[in-house]
């Protein structure tokens, strides 16, 4: 899935948050959606290469390629919100282990980015 970031304005700052890193008017792909079972929805984008992809609200966005990459798979979490994306990123402790720059995770993270940067 391919996104087009639209901008800042019009948006209150809690859907703002961490956007302002964002290049308006460019498409990016989305590497994970994440989908709250009683609030916003998220988009997790990497716009600097190295560092945790953060999640970005989806009403900054719209989308300009809707296919999604075959291997995203859906994950049910136990507050009933949604994850889809890579399956290997959906294991138990995965975020946990990159964030702490765990060799296995960082490969399985990169391995995984490269293939939907690539195919998308």
């Amino acid at each position: 899935m391919k996104v087009r970031f639209t901008g800042l304005e019009g948006h209150e700052q809690s859907v703002r948050q961490g956007a302002d890193s964002l290049r308006q008017g460019k498409v990016y792909v989305v590497l994970e959606s994440y989908c709250q079972s009683d609030g916003p929805n998220y988009f997790r984008i990497e716009y600097r290469r190295g560092e945790l992809p953060p999640l970005f609200d989806s009403r900054l966005f719209e989308v300009v390629a809707p296919g999604m990459h075959p291997s995203w798979t859906a994950h049910v979490e136990w507050d009933g919100s949604l994850t889809m994306g890579p399956a290997a990123w959906q294991e138990a402790e995965f975020w946990d282990d990159f964030m702490n720059h765990s060799p296995h995770a960082v490969e399985i993270y990169e391995l995984g980015r490269e293939i939907l940067i690539c195919e998308s």
